[in-house]
């Protein structure tokens, strides 16, 4: 099931920027992902009463079919505020699949093997980013991203039908039901998931500039064909398969602290040199944001593995605030990003703010200690 669903996600994560700049300037498109972060900060805050009546089980179904409804409307879609709308919609309903599947997850597994249990999803998850990037370059030869809209709708009915036939005998655990003020200050009082949430934090904010950005740079800027940013990016995420399981693992023995701090300053680095690079060359992009993304792995991995070592299968509440940080990083990153527009002489400069960012998690990951592992 993550499997279907980062396949589906995959294809269309890369390709909807230029999408949705085929109907508002470019620079202008940050502003329908910070949109599309509060509808779903707003949609995790209020579904845990849903959440706890439904049932694991029906609520992903639920879910699961508005989000194919709605890459079947994308696929049609002529009008520019029609396909703004849509996105939003589409946005905020991957957020809340992503939170059914954690919730999911953390009741099969055990405390002990969280980590490899983590890692060995997390692998499985992004070799569809892998393939989905490979294929992706094939259908846009010659097929517009209507197409790509298309597939994803019958992956995420594939996704439905899975999910119908495999869960219906979940049990669910005995949900906290607590109100939503009360959970969001129990979690930012323990100093474990605040940390946490700052370190993901940093992640999404990393992941949403290369997510927005990236594709209009090369795509608009230095000249790539969409087959060539499709094989840079395939190169990119191969970290993300290779990373998570034997990591996972590891952190199971050894803790977290190390190996986030290693993480960080590996981004942070390799970021920060992508700033000089301004050529039409595949094999060094390829590279050095396959570097960018060992960094990303890493943390990625230690991140959940620290968060969920921390909480309880009926703690659904703090993961809905955990994975509130991908909204939350959509609309920080976005508004400081059209800021820096304002004031940055090209484009390239982002890299040079974001590499300079990530930098605090080296700090943050540091102040970790044996105690809160």
């Amino acid at each position: 099931m993550g499997f279907l669903l980062s396949l589906h996600v995959a294809l269309t994560t890369y390709i909807n920027s230029s999408f949705l700049s085929s109907f508002i300037n470019e620079k202008s498109v940050g502003v329908i992902y910070i949109i599309g972060s509060i509808v779903s900060i707003l949609a995790l805050l209020i579904i845990p009463k849903i959440f706890r009546e439904m049932g694991g089980y029906k609520f992903l179904l639920s879910v699961t079919l508005l989000n194919a409804l709605s890459l079947l409307s994308l696929t049609f879609i002529k009008n520019g505020w029609g396909a703004i709308i849509i996105f939003i919609f589409y946005f905020a309903l991957n957020i809340l699949i992503v939170f059914s599947l954690d919730e999911i997850i953390k009741i099969f597994s055990k405390n002990s093997s969280t980590g490899k249990v983590r890692g060995m999803y997390l692998a499985v998850i992004n070799s569809a980013w892998i393939i989905s990037q490979l294929a992706s370059s094939k259908i846009l030869e010659k097929f517009s991203f209507n197409t790509v809209y298309f597939i994803s709708f019958i992956i995420m009915m594939a996704f439905f039908l899975v999910s119908f036939f495999s869960l219906k005998n979940t049990l669910d655990p005995k949900y906290d039901k607590s109100k939503t003020i009360k959970y969001i200050k129990e979690f930012f009082k323990n100093k474990n998931l605040f940390r946490s949430y700052g370190i993901n934090l940093l992640l999404q904010f990393f992941f949403c500039w290369m997510i927005i950005y990236t594709p209009i740079y090369l795509y608009a800027h230095l000249g790539f064909s969409w087959r060539e940013i499709s094989i840079i990016f395939a190169i990119m995420l191969l970290p993300f398969l290779i990373v998570p399981f034997p990591l996972g693992k590891y952190s199971d023995k050894i803790g977290e602290r190390k190996m986030l701090m290693l993480g960080f300053t590996v981004a942070s680095f390799a970021t920060l040199l992508l700033f000089f690079i301004q050529k039409h060359e595949i094999w060094v992009w390829a590279l050095i944001l396959f570097i960018t993304r060992v960094g990303a792995a890493t943390i990625e991995v230690m991140s959940d593995v620290y968060f969920f070592r921390h909480i309880k299968a009926e703690n659904e509440q703090f993961v809905e605030i955990y994975r509130s940080v991908s909204p939350v990083a959509y609309i920080i990153s976005p508004i400081i990003a059209f800021m820096a527009f304002l004031f940055i002489p090209s484009f390239n400069f982002i890299y040079l703010i974001l590499g300079a960012i990530m930098l605090y998690g080296i700090y943050l990951s540091s102040t970790i200690r044996k105690s809160d592992i």
